[in-house]
C-alpha cells in the first residue's frame, strides 16, 4: 500500500477500460467489465466521464509496453482534474509494478494479471482511503465461473491461462505464469452462456491451446467436447504450438462440420538453428510436414502464421531459408514483427543483430508475404463461401468472415449474425467483394 492518493470518496464510479495487445488482453478487459459490474460500477464509452480509467497494457514487445506507458502519461492532466482512480492492469503491470509506481505517482492501482479479481474492491478502497495499491501476486487464477458480456456475433473464451513453454524470445510465462487449464464444466457454461446471447462464432483461447490438459483430457477431447455442445455453431481456436498440434486434433476438425478449418500455427523461422535458440522444440522439416497433412485431409483449410524478422546472430542465408519457406508454403495471411528484447528472457542475452538489418529484413518479409495474400486473394474470385455477418461496413455495406477466417464484404445490409453463401465478384485492395448466392 502506498500512503497519498487524493481520490473524491464521492466518484460515482463510471468506468472505461482501454485495452493495448492481443486478444487475451482484450478477453481480460471483458472479464474486468463483468467484475467492475459485479461489483457497482458502470461502464461508459466515454473516456473524459469516466470517473475510473482502467489502461490494459502489454509488454510482449518494446513498442506496445511504449504506447501503453506513453498513454498512461497522457492521462495525468485528466487524473489531476481530483476525484478519479487511474488503474494499470495487464502484463506491464506485472512486469514493471515498481517502475510504474515510482515514475508515475498519479496512478492509483497496479494490479497484476493473476489479480482481476480484487479489482472492485481495491478500488473501493482506494476511493475510501485515499491510498495507492499494488496487487502483482502470482497465483493458479483461472477466473472459473466469471462469464463475460457477450461482445457481438463472434467471441471468445479463455480455455487456459499462462504458458508453458519458455520460448527464448517470449516474455508471456514470466509475466501470465505457467499454463493452468480451466475445467470443461466450467468451458461449456461460458459457451452455452454466450450462445444464449447470440453468439454464433466461438474461438477457443490460450497462448497454446494445445497445452491443454485437464485431468486425463487434452485439447483434441475438449475441442469435440465443445463441438457437441447444442447450439455451437461455429468454433475456432488460436493460438496453436506447432510442437504439439497432434493428428488427432486434425481428425477432430474433419469430422465436425462445426469447427472452422482455419488453423493458426506460428513458424518464426524457417532455419533450424534459430528454431533451436528459439527453444521453439521442432524442425522446419517437422513443420512442413503438419502444414501438408493438414491441408492433404481438409483440403479448403487455411493456414496462417507469425514470423519474426531478425532473431540475434541470424545470418543472411538463414533469413532467406524463412523467406524460402513463406514461398513454399504459401500462407493465407501472416502476422510478422522485428525481434524485440524481453527483460529476463533467454534471448535478450545473446548479441542482437543491428537495427538496420533487422528492419530491412522485416521489410523484405512483409513484402513476399503481401504478394503472396494478394495471390491467394484473387484465387478466391468466382469461388462461393460460407459467411457468418459480423457487422456494417463502409457504404451501405456488410462485413462477414468466411470459415477461413477471411473477411468479406457484401453491398447492402445483411443483419449480424446471418449465415448465408456468397460468390466474389471483385477484389478491393486486400478485401474481397461478394454477392450472396440466392
Amino acid at each position: 500500500m502506498i500512503e497519498g492518493s487524493g481520490i473524491n470518496t464521492n466518484s460515482s464510479g463510471r468506468f472505461y477500460i482501454r485495452t493495448f495487445g492481443c486478444q487475451m488482453n482484450k478477453n481480460d478487459s471483458l472479464l474486468m467489465q463483468q467484475l467492475l459490474a459485479d461489483a457497482g460500477f458502470e461502464p461508459t464509452a466515454d473516456p473524459d466521464s469516466a470517473d475510473i480509467h482502467i489502461v490494459n497494457t502489454c509488454t510482449v514487445r518494446q513498442h506496445a509496453a511504449n504506447r501503453a506507458l506513453s498513454y498512461i502519461a497522457g492521462l495525468k492532466r485528466w487524473h489531476d482534474r481530483g476525484g478519479r482512480v487511474l488503474c494499470v492492469t495487464g502484463c506491464l503491470a506485472q512486469a514493471e509494478a515498481d517502475e510504474i509506481s515510482r515514475r508515475m505517482a498519479h496512478v492509483d492501482l497496479i494490479l497484476g494479471t493473476d489479480a482481476y479479481q480484487n479489482i472492485g474492491d481495491h478500488i473501493k478502497e482506494i476511493i475510501a482511503k485515499k491510498v495507492r495499491l499494488v496487487d502483482t501476486r502470482v497465483s493458479n487464477e483461472t477466473y472459473c465461473g466469471i462469464y463475460h458480456p457477450a461482445a457481438g456475433v463472434a467471441d471468445f473464451v479463455a480455455i487456459m491461462r499462462g504458458c508453458s513453454n519458455y520460448c527464448s524470445y517470449c516474455i508471456v510465462p514470466n509475466v501470465r505464469g505457467p499454463a493452468r487449464s480451466r475445467p470443461y464444466e466450467d468451458i461449456r457454461g461460458e459457451i452455452t452462456y454466450l450462445i444464449e446471447r447470440g453468439v454464433k462464432d466461438i474461438t477457443l483461447l490460450g497462448q497454446n491451446v494445445n497445452e491443454y490438459r485437464h485431468n486425463d483430457l487434452d485439447f483434441a477431447g475438449l475441442l469435440e467436447r465443445v463441438a457437441k455442445i447444442p447450439g455451437t455453431c461455429r468454433i475456432r481456436f488460436l493460438t496453436s504450438h506447432p510442437k504439439d498440434f497432434s493428428i488427432k486434433t486434425v481428425q477432430v476438425i474433419e469430422d465436425y462440420c462445426n469447427i472452422c478449418e482455419w488453423c493458426h500455427l506460428p513458424l518464426q523461422s524457417g532455419s533450424n538453428r534459430i528454431l533451436s535458440l528459439m527453444n521453439r522444440r521442432y524442425t522446419k522439416e517437422q513443420y512442413l510436414d503438419l502444414v501438408r497433412n493438414i491441408r492433404d485431409r481438409i483440403p479448403q483449410a487455411t493456414v496462417t502464421t507469425d514470423v519474426i524478422a531478425g532473431f540475434p546472430t541470424e545470418t543472411d542465408e538463414e533469413f532467406l531459408e524463412t523467406i524460402a519457406l513463406l514461398e513454399q508454403l504459401r500462407f493465407d495471411d501472416a502476422y510478422m514483427y522485428r525481434y524485440s528484447p524481453r527483460p529476463g528472457t533467454k534471448a535478450s542475452e545473446l548479441t542482437p543483430l543491428a537495427e538496420e538489418m533487422i528492419k530491412e529484413r522485416l521489410s523484405a518479409l512483409i513484402a513476399v508475404q503481401t504478394g503472396i495474400v494478394k495471390e491467394k486473394t484473387h484465387e478466391m474470385l468466382g469461388k462461393e463461401y460460407e459467411v457468418l455477418f459480423e457487422s456494417a461496413a463502409k457504404q451501405n455495406g456488410s462485413r462477414g468472415k468466411t470459415r477461413g477466417n477471411k473477411d468479406v464484404v457484401v453491398r447492402g445490409h445483411i443483419e449480424p449474425g446471418t449465415i448465408k453463401n456468397v460468390v466474389i465478384k471483385e477484389i478491393k485492395g486486400h478485401t474481397p467483394i461478394a454477392e450472396p448466392v440466392d
